[in-house]
């Protein structure tokens, strides 16, 4: 060996030695025998760097030296299902089917959930009241699409994808799946709380992502209160089930006791229950339907304050499937405890609505994490090759929630705790970094760890109403304009708008033949979103005289001419600073077309796509300058040395020339 050859490699410290192993390894074999991809929502890349400057984070900024690191390419649009779903596939919305959050059906302007879907055969029995299904509820996933994985099991290698998001239900392949984000709650929702309080200052009907029940003290200082759970689909009235929960309050000690489902729960003010087991019947004494919750008891002093979770489904005994194979969620229950199976398990919508204050909420979020960490480091001892992926959320729903902390031109910057809360992001980052040190201490010559993101972050200071900007600009009329604050155009005089805007990016023609009311002719259409594009990048902010739109990309330009029905024709890239506003995202029409975003959600990533990059570090050198999310599943093939692979993406670790899909 030469003797600057040496020098070098004297020079690197240990685990820069064991990724040139590795690469030997991989030259000698032709595969890894092991990739670890851990998916951490949410981590910036600006933000990584800032906090492995600082040193908080050591094991990244290991990983970077033993590899590397790059800004990784995100969908269009940068949002969670959109990103994880192109990460599966390695291609674009043409190909999963996924847009937003949500899509709308054209024919009768009804939004649903872009990711599944839980429809009734309608095929029953009627006994009595009771009707008896004999066809069951279909659950069905939307994303379309090959999974990179199969290739890997079709191998006959094995692969385990813990909190796996947008697979929910998960397939009934040969990779063990936990689904993660887009699993609801046993309600149905994606995270619905519940408030009880007798406090009439709390009482608001303004409670999106909740339910606040009125009660009362009858005297003796018990409450007797219901928990609203699942619609019963047995009875023939419909309805939805309930379970009986009596509160006894306790103001001298300022605590509760709480008597539900056969348990009893004591707590004191600021304290947190475990998981409790909750059954509702769906026939008394015949079938009932499992679910679980955590209380919270905010205030017990004058008024009584109690919040219960959203009612998440049990994992040991669920009630729609989240598993596969069936048994490994109560499999993993029973190794590590009951666990949030919701795919937005911190509870944002609680302190938006001020259910919650920050330091409750942060309370509710290291549950949360901590929860993680245990199945993750359960799952991470039990993996021996093949692929292992865990999915992480703590960076992305709780920067969400206090980017404002870290943005001085935050509109709501100057009402942060700082002192409590000004190091929240920095030791989110901090923890996540302990997670990779975890898998670090699982590396051998052998395996090759990735942590991914799928987007980046940026801030959201002002609110743009895209609806009202159409009204404003003529594209839009308002029949009732005492409707504007009503959500499903409730404002909107069809025969007059000839586009609208729904979901957090998307914008839409109000097309004849296609929509239900339409009045744009097919042959106006291309020269309409030329018109609306041209206009959108060219707003401006009054208060700031900054452009609120990046860019306007119409989507069958960036995906192709043929489109399903249910994507939006265009999709709305904000510049950096701004988002659509949360009344856009349901089709309301506010009197303002862009406003300050006073909600604690102050950090978003539904921008331009050049705007939020994702973050990917590898314990192996990364050969291509602009890796992109989509690549992700064929490089990991690659890495495996699979007997076939994707047909989309390119392998970012090698010399791979594929074209991205």
């Amino acid at each position: 060996m030469r003797r600057r050859e040496f020098l070098r490699l004297a020079s690197l410290s240990p685990l820069a030695l064991l990724a040139l192993k590795s690469g030997i390894a991989r030259g000698s074999s032709g595969r890894a025998r092991r990739v670890i991809v851990l998916g951490i929502d949410g981590m910036d890349p600006g933000l990584l760097r800032r906090f492995v400057s600082q040193g908080r984070m050591p094991n990244a900024a290991r990983l970077m030296q033993m590899g590397g690191m790059r800004p990784l390419g995100t969908s269009n649009p940068p949002q969670s299902p959109v990103a994880w779903s192109s990460f599966i596939t390695g291609a674009g919305p043409h190909v999963h089917g996924i847009y937003d959050f949500i899509h709308r059906d054209a024919e009768t302007m009804v939004p649903f959930l872009s990711t599944s879907e839980v429809t009734d055969s309608g095929d029953s029995i009627g006994i009595g009241k009771w009707r008896i299904p004999t066809g069951g509820a279909d659950v069905r996933l939307l994303r379309r699409g090959r999974p990179f994985w199969s290739h890997i099991t079709g191998d006959g290698m094995p692969a385990s994808l813990i909190k796996l998001p947008v697979d929910f239900p998960p397939g009934s392949g040969r990779a063990r799946i936990l689904s993660g984000l887009g699993t609801p709650d046993l309600r149905g929702s994606q995270g619905s709380f519940t408030f009880f309080t007798d406090d009439p200052r709390a009482l608001s009907d303004d409670t999106g992502g909740g339910i606040i029940r009125a009660v009362r003290d009858y005297g003796d200082g018990l409450y007797e209160c219901r928990l609203e759970g699942p619609e019963n689909t047995m009875l023939e009235s419909g309805g939805k089930m309930e379970v009986p929960l009596n509160v006894w309050i306790d103001r001298g000690s300022r605590g509760v006791r709480i008597d539900v489902c056969g348990e009893r729960v004591v707590l004191g003010e600021g304290e947190w229950s475990p998981w409790v087991s909750l059954s509702f019947d769906l026939i008394p004494g015949i079938s009932s339907v499992n679910g679980i919750a955590r209380f919270f008891l905010k205030e017990a002093g004058r008024y009584l304050k109690l919040y219960v979770t959203p009612i998440n489904i049990d994992p040991r005994s669920p009630a729609l499937p989240i598993s596969n194979p069936d048994h490994l969620s109560s499999d993993l229950a029973r190794a590590v405890g009951p666990f949030y199976t919701q795919g937005f398990p911190e509870d944002t919508k609680a302190l938006s609505r001020g259910v919650l204050s920050d330091a409750e909420y942060m309370q509710q979020a290291e549950i949360v994490l901590a929860e993680r960490m245990k199945l993750y480091e359960h799952s991470l001892s039990n993996f021996d090759d093949g692929l292992f992926f865990f999915y992480f959320t703590s960076l992305d729903l709780n920067v969400h929630m206090f980017y404002r902390a870290i943005d001085r031109e935050s509109p709501l910057h100057g009402q942060v705790d700082m002192g409590s809360f000004g190091d929240v992001v920095a030791d989110l980052y901090g923890r996540i970094d302990r997670a990779i040190g975890m898998a670090m201490e699982h590396m051998d010559d052998r395996t090759v760890l990735l942590a991914l993101s799928d987007h980046g972050f940026a801030p959201f200071r002002r609110s743009f109403n895209l609806n009202s900007w159409l009204a404003a600009e003529g594209y839009a009329t308002l029949g009732d304009p005492y409707s504007r604050d009503q959500d499903m155009y409730a404002a909107a005089d069809w025969s007059e708008t000839s586009a609208y805007g729904l979901g957090l990016n998307g914008l839409y023609i109000n097309l004849r033949g296609r929509e239900r009311d339409g009045v744009v002719a097919p042959a106006e259409k291309e020269r309409l979103m030329e018109d609306i594009a041209r206009r959108l990048e060219s707003a401006t902010d009054p208060a700031t005289g900054r452009r609120v739109v990046r860019r306007a990309y119409i989507t069958d330009r960036v995906f192709g001419p043929d489109q399903p029905p249910w994507a939006p024709d265009m999709l709305v890239g904000y510049a950096n600073g701004y988002r659509a506003s949360w009344e856009t995202t349901l089709g309301a029409y506010p009197e303002e077309v862009i406003t300050d975003n006073l909600d604690p959600w102050s950090g978003t990533h539904c921008t331009s796509p050049a705007v939020v990059p994702g973050t990917l570090l590898s314990s192996v050198p990364i050969a291509h300058d602009s890796p992109a999310l989509m690549d992700m599943g064929r490089s990991v093939c690659s890495l495996l040395g699979t007997s076939t692979r994707p047909a989309h993406g390119r392998d970012v670790f090698g010399d791979d020339s594929e074209t991205r899909a």
